[in-house]
């Protein structure tokens, strides 16, 4: 099972993999510890593509989506049978691939990647992030923009405050925190901020 709370792991297997990713499909909007109980009865330890196709040769995908009351299970049915027979590597696929799936926005698909792949530098844009930097920039916003109220759809505008993020990050970080000798971990940095802003 996905803990929200231990969500980083460089070292899945290909069925972690998997269940992290839907995982991932089914959070967005939702409750993040609900919504990995669900996934858990959902699977009940299977091999998570393989099982999603063997649902589908018995139409029961929704039917077994509604039996663990998921929701937004048309989205959930497409997003899921497309990413079951997408014969994807993931473990070296791309953000921007990751997007072309149903349900699967930009900080869906970089959250997927800066939590199972070590060394990312990706920001998540979720509502968390941008309240802190909100409070951390106050009204002095990069050129005069506020900073959005919900995460960025537009691939150029999620660049311009990812990297507005990566700068706060940094300023707030002790010299030798940012070093050569110690690199940032981005995972660790944007779940630390994540059990911050959810415990307020």
């Amino acid at each position: 099972m996905v803990d929200p709370s231990r969500v980083t792991d460089f070292a899945r297997t290909q069925a972690q993999l998997e269940e992290f990713l839907l995982f991932c499909f089914v959070v967005a909007g939702k409750n993040a510890d609900q919504q990995s109980v669900k996934l858990e009865a959902f699977l009940e330890g299977r091999s998570p593509f393989a099982w999603i196709r063997r649902l589908e040769k018995t139409d029961s995908l929704v039917t077994e989506l509604r039996r663990v009351k998921m929701g937004k299970y048309s989205l959930l049915s497409q997003g899921f049978h497309q990413v079951a027979h997408a014969n994807l590597d993931l473990r070296t696929c791309t953000w921007e691939t990751l997007t072309t799936f149903p349900g699967i926005g930009i900080k869906t698909a970089k959250f997927f990647i800066l939590h199972s792949r070590a060394s990312q530098m990706l920001a998540v844009l979720d509502t968390h992030v941008l309240y802190w930097m909100k409070e951390c920039l106050g009204h002095k916003t990069p050129r005069g923009l506020a900073v959005p109220d919900h995460t960025p759809q537009d691939p150029s505008l999620y660049q311009f405050w990812e990297t507005v993020y990566f700068g706060l990050v940094l300023s707030r970080l002790k010299p030798t925190q940012a070093s050569g000798e110690n690199p940032i971990n981005w995972a660790h940095v944007d779940l630390d901020l994540w059990k911050t802003r959810r415990a307020l």
